[in-house]
């Protein structure tokens, strides 16, 4: 302002000398000070602000006609941490009038609060005092701002602000006794220095162990890291709990039931019923449909071959027969002469014998025996010579064994066997012995008992009962069998493990 008007009373003088001291003080902060974490220039704001207003004290606006004003203003900023900043200031405040203008100049320091508000930009308050110059007087000046500038980019900052202008007037003033008060609207501009964008090293698997040192960037080493990779997970590929270093089976998990002798292995089971090999007692045999109760993983036996398995079989080496006991399972009705007819119905229960329908005769001896699995005939079938005719001589033979079939219907399936002696080929007797064990099944079904009972199989000279080396002999190993093939039978077996019984032909 022009020089004129005294703006204060003497006795405000001494008041204002303390806030002075404190301004100086303040605006010497600014400079930089080592040791900061931020660079020189990255804590370094200009500023430049303009506005407008209207003075505020009665004896400048009524007296001196100071009524408008247009202030402008320029800032150097330095932040010392976060949103609090130091600032220096020269301002110019401008006051036309009908008498003369008036100029205000002033130089301060301050303190200035700018937090900022996410993306948006700052909001800002600052408190400046120091010295202001009016005409040829120096008075203490003192002025505060509040605004908000918007981020424009990274650097720039824009908004309105709203300011506050007091000039003290001098002690030992006669002219005047007031204070200059005075206010503006405006904008404020600010241009700072980016920050400097420091990339934090790397740790893209965020396990603590930087990219640049982590042998596995993209996988995080959990709570067991491996220590000798560093950064990486202790390996486990089955994915069993037991890593790979100490699992002796690294592609097979240990599952439900880990092999207690071997880290990281499933229990084996080498015959995959279910049952582990530690506790299976038959390892490569699985039990199958039937197990046995008494020994785990093994199939439930059948020593006698009779059907009936053998935790639940009374006679475990005895087939039931034709004629099973209901009250003992897996044993035959007693039989003392083991003829295939029960005690209960044996009229010759001592003396082997057959079965016949007539009561009397049933059990008793005749033509015939059922015994050691086979239907043993006492007479033998006779054919023509080297012929597979049957000669009308062993009709009764014959007719005996249909009628032991008739009278043990239980006796499902039989083979007729025939053999010859070793004069000939082999190829030639093995023909003839099938040809004549067919026409035996064709005789017996041609006297009514059901093809499905009968096969016929021609073993040539492979299974002689005694020597060849006689006519006798020869004679004795011609023959027919009948073998009982179900239900099974328990079969007595000569020294040479051939079945024994009569059944020779009569022709060579």
């Amino acid at each position: 302002m022009r020089s004129p008007p005294a703006l204060l009373s003497s006795h405000r003088r001494a008041r204002c000398a303390p806030v002075v001291a404190a301004a100086a003080s303040l605006a010497l902060l600014i400079l930089p000070r080592a040791g900061l974490a931020q660079t020189f220039g990255e804590r370094l704001v200009v500023r430049g602000e303009v506005g407008a207003g209207t003075m505020l004290s009665s004896y400048q606006r009524d007296t001196l006609r100071y009524d408008l004003n247009v202030q402008g203003s320029g800032r150097l900023g330095f932040t010392l941490f976060g949103p609090v900043a130091l600032q220096a200031s020269f301002s110019s405040w401008w006051f036309p009038s009908e008498s003369g203008d008036g100029q205000q100049y002033s130089v301060t320091g301050g303190v200035r609060i700018e937090p900022m508000l996410g993306s948006a930009g700052r909001l800002f308050v600052d408190v400046n005092a120091g010295l202001g110059i009016s005409g040829e007087r120096s008075r203490v000046a003192l002025d505060t701002g509040l605004g908000f500038e918007f981020a424009i980019g990274r650097a720039v900052g824009l908004g309105p602000v709203i300011r506050y202008g007091h000039l003290f007037a001098n002690s030992g003033s006669q002219d005047y006794d007031s204070d200059a008060q005075y206010w503006s609207a405006g904008l404020s501009l600010s241009a700072r220095m980016p920050p400097t964008i420091v990339s934090e090293p790397l740790d893209a698997d965020r396990d603590g162990f930087l990219d640049a040192d982590d042998e596995c960037p993209n996988e995080p080493a959990g709570a067991t890291p491996d220590a000798q990779h560093r950064g990486c997970p202790t390996r486990d590929r089955d994915g069993d709990g037991v890593t790979d270093a100490g699992d002796l089976c690294p592609d097979a998990p240990a599952g439900e039931h880990p092999d207690p002798t071997r880290a990281g292995c499933p229990a084996a089971d080498t015959d995959g019923d279910g049952v582990f090999d530690p506790q299976d007692l038959c390892v490569t045999t699985p039990p199958g449909d039937h197990p046995d109760p008494e020994r785990a993983g093994c199939p439930d036996g059948d020593d006698d071959a009779d059907g009936v398995f053998n935790h639940v079989d009374q006679c475990r080496g005895e087939a039931q027969g034709l004629h099973p006991d209901a009250a003992r399972p897996g044993c035959p009705l007693p039989d003392r002469d083991h003829d295939t007819v029960p005690d209960a119905t044996d009229a010759c229960p001592d003396v082997v014998g057959a079965p016949n329908i007539e009561p009397r005769r049933n059990g008793c001896p005749g033509l015939v025996e059922v015994r050691d699995g086979m239907i043993v005939i006492l007479q033998p079938v006779f054919f023509a010579t080297n012929r597979d005719r049957i000669l009308p001589t062993s009709n009764r033979v014959l007719s005996a064994v249909v009628a032991a079939l008739r009278a043990q219907p239980e006796i499902r399936r039989i083979a007729v066997e025939g053999h010859t002696d070793n004069v000939g080929s082999d190829e030639a007797n093995l023909a003839l012995s099938q040809r004549r064990a067919q026409a035996v099944a064709v005789w017996l079904t041609q006297h009514g008992i059901v093809a499905g009972r009968v096969e016929a199989r021609g073993l040539g000279a492979s299974r002689p009962i005694v020597p060849n080396d006689s006519a006798s002999g020869r004679a004795a190993n011609r023959r027919v069998e009948f073998h009982i093939l179900d239900p099974r039978q328990s079969t007595a077996l000569d020294a040479n493990g051939r079945t024994a019984g009569p059944g020779a032909t009569g022709a060579p």
